[in-house]
């Protein structure tokens, strides 16, 4: 039975791996630099998010530094030095777990405030919460760039670059604002770019080291320590590659729908404008709309429908005749593209009414039986009242109380 937890082989001194394990010890600390930087890329990337400020989000990805204990994880599993290992991973799980409560606090904030409203997610958000095997390769050469500068000092301007290209922190704060907001789906997505980015970086950044240098290849092939914690990364990459595959694939077909749409749409206005004479040189019918009722990737089953509708002025227009030709012409056309799809014309009347204005013309006070009085009648009438009134006070205070009871 081997022993998993026997010392690591002794590299020696003056060798550059022995240089480049010092150089990982380093990486994998967890000191004030690593964490305040990771708190202020959190801080960074969640505003951004919110913000849907692309720069802003860049900027975080630079400032993160987690890139480091995870290069240190790759090295530790080709030396077979399982306590490097665990303090990697030790220090690059304080900065997640520090980061996601970060941004939990921040997105229960921010939806108090009216910043995070499910309904209408930034762009920065929502385009990382639907991640697929496109994200998983780059992850793959970004983690394999990582770990290449760091073992070639003169590419060590593009380090910058592979920050970018990793994105660890922004899919946190995305799993972390989704939780904070009740959006679970969008927090799983966000959770597996996050376990995708990770792992792909890992298993890249091994092969590239494994590759460049012969003593770690042969560990990669002979030793036990670093055979399981590798083989271990594989399985669960592989675990990954299930959702993301069908998140590609369901991708797909919504592009291969949406554009599917357009030429339909396109082929239904050409035929009804261009090919009939009922609808082409009539000006008493109009398209009014072209409706899809088409199913997503996971309703494969139901066959989509297409409704074309159509207002008409003239009450003779169209004839069901008509209608009936021009459905089964299309369906003929759009069938041969896509199995199973159904196309229908709905025709709404509109009944038009055409009002004519008339002058009015204004009564005459003068005129016998005029409803108007003319101007001395009503100075008549207003000093008769007023003689009525001296008159009789009493009467007409009992009149008034009564009239307001």
């Amino acid at each position: 039975m081997f022993r998993i937890f026997a010392p690591k082989p002794r590299l020696k001194e003056g060798q550059p791996l022995d240089q480049l394990h010092r150089s990982y010890d380093k990486d994998a600390e967890l000191n004030e630099p690593y964490v305040v930087l990771s708190i202020g890329a959190g801080l960074i990337a969640t505003f951004g998010l919110l913000s849907d400020n692309t720069a802003v989000v860049i900027g975080a990805m630079v400032v993160a530094p987690w890139i480091l204990p995870l290069r240190t994880g790759v090295f530790a599993i080709l030396v077979g030095n399982w306590g490097l290992l665990l303090r990697a991973s030790r220090t690059l799980s304080i900065g997640v777990a520090s980061t996601t409560m970060l941004a939990i606090a921040l997105g229960l904030w921010a939806g108090t405030r009216g910043l995070l409203v499910a309904e209408a997610m930034p762009a920065e958000i929502s385009g990382r919460v639907n991640p697929n095997l496109i994200d998983l390769a780059i992850a793959l050469i970004a983690g394999a760039m990582a770990t290449y500068a760091k073992v070639k000092p003169s590419t060590v301007s593009s380090m910058a670059g592979t920050a970018i290209a990793v994105a660890l922190v922004p899919p946190i704060c995305v799993m972390g604002l989704m939780i904070a907001s009740g959006e679970w789906e969008n927090a799983e997505g966000a959770g597996l770019l996050f376990a995708a980015n990770l792992l792909g970086i890992l298993i890249g950044g091994v092969t590239v080291l494994a590759i460049r240098e012969p003593y770690l290849r042969g560990q990669l092939l002979t030793s036990r320590r670093t055979k399981i914690p590798f083989i271990g990364s594989l399985v669960l990459m592989v675990v990954i590659t299930v959702p993301l595959r069908n998140r590609f694939v369901a991708k797909l077909y919504d592009k291969r729908t949406e554009f599917a749409q357009q030429k339909i749409e396109e082929t239904i206005r050409d035929y009804l404008q261009s090919k009939t004479l009922t609808f082409g040189a009539n000006e008493s019918l109009a398209l009014n709309s072209i409706a899809f009722d088409w199913p997503n990737f996971w309703e494969k089953r139901r066959s989509p429908t297409v409704e074309v509708v159509v207002r008409v002025t003239n009450p003779n227009l169209p004839s069901y005749k008509q209608v009936q030709i021009i459905q089964d012409t299309i369906n003929e056309r759009i069938g041969s593209r896509l199995e199973g799809l159904k196309f229908q014309v709905q025709v709404q009347r509109i009944n038009v009414s055409v009002v004519e204005g008339r002058e009015v013309k204004q009564p005459d006070a003068s005129a016998p039986g005029s409803p108007l009085l003319s101007p001395q009648q009503t100075k008549q009438v207003l000093e008769q009242g007023a003689l009525e009134l001296d008159s009789d006070p009493e009467q007409t205070t009992h009149r008034s109380r009564s009239e307001t009871r």
